[in-house]
């Protein structure tokens, strides 16, 4: 395939934009008002539209965007050379750092400096709040992104799927399949359109087993299993597994942590207590604490 379909269906304006319409009339807002514009910061969970958000503003505009991706180039070497230099360099444009969650504390207060200094916006995304230091936070205007809705994505994929000429029949066999594929992304359509990609590179249509081949094993359930059965040992790794297969989102582990306890084997007293220590771990991850100290 010689595109990436969730490039291809980037919402190209903020019209397009779904299901964030408090965040989209605040731009609409400033977009009237028109450059420069203040430095923003998106946070909401993967694949609700961040990014997507920052083009379609920059589109809207009518001005260059230039992307970084934080946690590619998270070091404080990359913020005082390339992005001092971008925000230095002439004609106003708007310089996206996409998961600046991932950014050292180190480099996140160098930017810190750069933004109270320069004319050019600086647009954040991030995942996790508690990861951006708050002398960003206060710089800049918080956009707080909401999960995608079951319906919102089903519309989205089922468009998507009609424009790539997979056949979607009004059948209970691709209801199934939808449910199956969009409980498994979680809300995160970036990711379910990254699936869509391998279903219609396959030439296959939307059924349970086509989505089934797309799902890895859930590793959260089997940690949960190893762990049962007195097997820590195992337990811990497919836990860490979990979290690497996650992208390092503390909160989308814990999430599936909580489908896997609904599908574990064991007694109820059990599955309570497990549910009652998951949430006890939420809670430390949601003030502030790591994933590991949790």
């Amino acid at each position: 395939m010689s595109y990436v379909l969730a490039e291809k269906y980037r919402p190209k304006n903020l019209d397009e934009i779904v299901g964030q319409d408090h965040v989209v009339q605040a731009l609409r807002q400033m977009v009237q008002r028109g450059p420069p514009l203040p430095h923003m910061l998106f946070l909401g969970p993967p694949g609700c539209g961040k990014t997507s958000t920052a083009y379609a503003l920059a589109n809207e505009l009518k001005v260059p965007i230039v992307e970084l991706n934080a946690s590619d180039e998270r070091g404080i070497t990359t913020v005082r050379d390339k992005v001092k230099r971008l925000s230095r360099t002439a004609g106003y444009r708007i310089i996206l750092l996409d998961e600046a969650d991932r950014m050292t504390d180190e480099a996140q207060h160098a930017l810190r400096r750069i933004m109270e200094r320069t004319h050019t916006t600086f647009i954040l995304t991030a995942n996790e709040d508690w990861r951006i230091i708050d002398p960003i936070k206060s710089r800049c205007v918080n956009f707080r992104f909401n999960k995608l809705s079951f319906e919102d994505m089903a519309r989205i994929i089922v468009k998507i799927l009609k424009e790539e000429g997979v056949r979607v029949e009004a059948s209970q066999e691709v209801k199934e399949a939808l449910t199956l594929l969009l409980d498994y992304v979680n809300g995160d359509l970036r990711r379910a359109i990254n699936m869509l990609e391998a279903l219609i590179a396959a030439n296959k249509t939307l059924t349970v087993s086509a989505v089934k081949a797309l799902i890895p094993p859930s590793l959260a359930l089997e940690a949960l299993q190893f762990a049962v059965a007195g097997n820590w040992e195992m337990a811990l790794k497919r836990l860490e597994d979990a979290y690497i297969q996650s992208k390092l989102e503390p909160q989308i582990t814990v999430e599936s942590l909580y489908k896997a306890i609904e599908r574990l084997e064991v007694p109820l007293h059990v599955k309570l207590k497990l549910y009652e220590k998951l949430a006890e771990t939420e809670r430390g991850i949601k003030v502030g604490a790591t994933p590991s100290s949790s």
